[in-house]
Parts: structure tokens; sequence; C-alpha cells
């Protein structure tokens, strides 16, 4: 009987032993497969599910850069060191530690086309059935990329009007850029420059979808800028494309919060001259500002005999844009890192209203005494703006 018992005994422990392991072995798998993920995205550059990896409250250690609290923190640094070349990233001596069936920690090297270095904890829980990233702790032992290749990489500017404008007021900054041999797309939103659809047919959907049709066709990511209202415009397209855009400058623009719109955001704005003279047409489908205020306003510091050769191009402001109320969110929006260009001498929108719009919202402010359009008084200042925000990181 003793040894039927002894037996058992041994039997049943082995059984425990086997079942135990197994529980491991299948942790461990679920695991890997969730840092594979976070690998093979990071290598995709799909940033949005590099930051949906990471628990809200992650907390990112990342020697020598610093310590990012929070999703949206730790996106706000992957997203441009991505979109800045970074890839071909591999783990290797790997190790799995695992903590009991809802958490386990990994360690291993890492290297990638622009560095190596080591990985001392990533800590990964199962959060309703689901892997995530809570903890993250690297360090990079070596940099192979020169900080000056940053300065050489070629990028695609993607330049938006202002409201009554087209196109054509990029022609002497998209000069200075081409000539650093960067890529320039102008385009002339509905009913404006060359495009002739009557502003009773436009909305904002028209608007975006010009320029989500021009980002679907690009390979990389682009520098995308706005000029005045249609800050609004490149803020929706942005939380429509996300992965699309490396960075979003606002050149004396609305930057707006969710449900912003220009109605509300002129609302009670004084010392502007183009609101004091801001006007509907009579079936209150397009808008203008009075034609004796509309240098006054927009470009007071170009010579006149300049302003008037330009001012046979000004064309009405479709009105259905101008009441929409901005769609955004942290999740997209809320990760791409954001300029602002304040212009001092501005007269349509004061400098205030500016920096009350950009403050807190922006990761820089760049300067130029000017007035609302600097594209035509000082092209090649905002051009060398442009191009130190390209090398921004």
């Amino acid at each position: 009987m003793k040894s039927t018992f002894n037996y058992l005994t041994i039997l049943l422990a082995l059984s425990t032993l086997f079942i135990s392991c197994s529980s491991v072995e299948k942790v461990e798998k679920q695991v890997l497969n969730a840092s594979n993920n976070w690998i093979s995205n990071f290598n995709k550059g799909n940033t949005v599910e590099i930051a949906n990896a990471y628990t809200e409250d992650a907390i990112m250690v990342a020697k020598p850069f610093g310590t990012f609290t929070g999703r949206n923190a730790i996106d706000q640094f992957w997203t441009p060191f991505i979109q800045s070349g970074a890839t071909d990233l591999k783990y290797t001596n790997t190790h799995v530690k695992i903590i009991n069936d809802q958490e386990a920690i990994i360690s291993s090297d890492w290297s990638m086309n622009v560095g190596k270095g080591v990985i001392t904890n990533e800590t990964w829980v199962k959060t309703e059935g689901i892997w995530k990233l809570k903890h993250d702790h690297f360090e990079v032992t070596e940099q192979f990329k020169d900080k000056n290749d940053m300065k050489t990489k070629k990028e695609t500017y993607v330049l938006v009007h202002a409201a009554w404008l087209g196109g054509w007021e990029w022609e002497n900054v998209a000069k200075s850029l081409k000539e650093q041999g960067h890529t320039v797309i102008t385009p002339d939103l509905p009913g404006h420059g060359n495009d002739k659809t009557p502003p009773s047919a436009i909305t904002m959907k028209d608007y975006v979808q010009t320029l989500t049709d021009i980002l679907d066709t690009q390979k990389e990511p682009v520098i995308l800028v706005g000029h005045s209202f249609n800050g609004i415009t490149i803020s929706r397209v942005a939380e429509l494309r996300a992965t699309k855009i490396k960075k979003l400058v606002y050149l004396t623009a609305f930057l707006l919060p969710n449900g912003g719109s220009f109605f509300k955001a002129v609302q009670g704005v004084n010392g502007s001259k183009a609101v004091d003279n801001f006007y509907l047409s009579e079936d209150k489908t397009y808008a203008l500002v009075k034609e004796d205020e509309i240098q006054n306003a927009f470009a007071h510091d170009i010579p006149k005999e300049a302003f008037d050769s330009a001012k046979h191009y000004i064309v009405p402001e479709p009105s259905a844009p101008l009441q929409y109320e901005l769609e955004i969110t942290a999740e997209n929006f809320g990760r791409i890192p954001k300029y602002y260009i304040e212009c001092t001498e501005d007269k349509a929108i004061p400098i205030e209203v500016q920096r009350a719009m950009y403050k807190g919202n922006v990761k820089k402010t760049f300067t130029l005494h000017s007035s609302h359009t600097p594209n035509f008084s000082q092209p090649k200042n905002l051009a060398a703006i442009l191009l130190e925000i390209k090398d921004e990181i």
C-alpha cells in the first residue's frame, strides 16, 4: 500500500509540474508574440500601433533621452524618431522572466539602422486579455547615424494656402525649399486658384479630401503646413491621416481644439482688420473682406503695386468651411509634433490671439516680424524657418 501511495504522489507531482511548465511556456509564447508584433510595427513605421501597445499609464525610461510618462508622451517620443528614418529593429540574446500568468519581463540586446543598445526591463502585462507594455527601460550604447545626416535628408512639404488665396501664394517660398532639394506641393483647394468650383458647392469635406488624396500618394510622411484659416483644415486632415504626417506647421493659423470653428474663434476678437471688415454675400454662400481694407488687413508690409498685381487672384471664400466644427482626437491629431510660426505685425489675426491658440499646444514656436502674409513680404525668412523645423527632433 505504501508503495502505491508513493507512486501516486510522484505521479501527481509530475503532473502538476507538467501543467506548470506548460502554463509558463504558454505565457512566454504570448509575450514574445506581443513583443515581436511591436517590433514588426516599428519596422513598418506603424506609429499608431506602436503607441497602442502601451498601457495608458506606461512609463518609458530611454537613456540618454529621458523618462516619458503616459502613452501620449511615449508616442510623442517614438513618432518623430521613427519618421526620421529609424528601422530594421532586431532583438538578440532575449530572455523572458515570467512573474505570473498576467505579467512577464523581457530583457534583450537590440540593434537597428541608427544604433544599438540594451533593454533592461520591458514589462508586459495582460490587460483585458491583451498583452501591453507597462514599463519600457532601454539604453542606447552606440549611435551609428551622424546628427548631420538629418540636415541632408530630403523632405516633402505640402503647403496649404490661406482663405481667399491659392497655391500661388507659396511660389517664392517653394522656390527656396526646392533649391535645397526638397519636394514641395502647393495645392489649390476647391474654389481657389485654378479650381473653379462654385463656392456654394464647397464644404470642409471637399478641402479635406483634396489633401488626403495628396497624402495617400506619398510614400513617406510629409511636413504639412497650414496658413491662416486652413490651420483648421490641416488639423482635420491630421486626424484622418496621422501616419502620413511627420510634422504639422501652423503659419499664423487657427490652431483650435475639438469642436472649434472659424466663426466661434473670431467671436469677440478685437483689433483685427480682417474681422472688422468681414462680410457674407447676400445668399450667405461666400465671404469677403471689404476691398479697400484687404491689403491693410493681410499684407500691409508689401508695396501697393505688388499687392495690386496679385489682387485679381483673390477669390470669394466659401462660407460652409468657415462654419465647420473641428473633429479631432488626442489619439490621432494629438500625437503629431506641432510647430507654430507667429507673425507679430499681423493685422488679421492679432499676435495675442495667435499666442492664446498655440500656448501649451506646440513643441516650438518661431517668430517673424511680419504681416499676415510673410509668404509675400519675407519668403526667404519663412523658408528658412520651414527648413529649421525639418531638423527639429
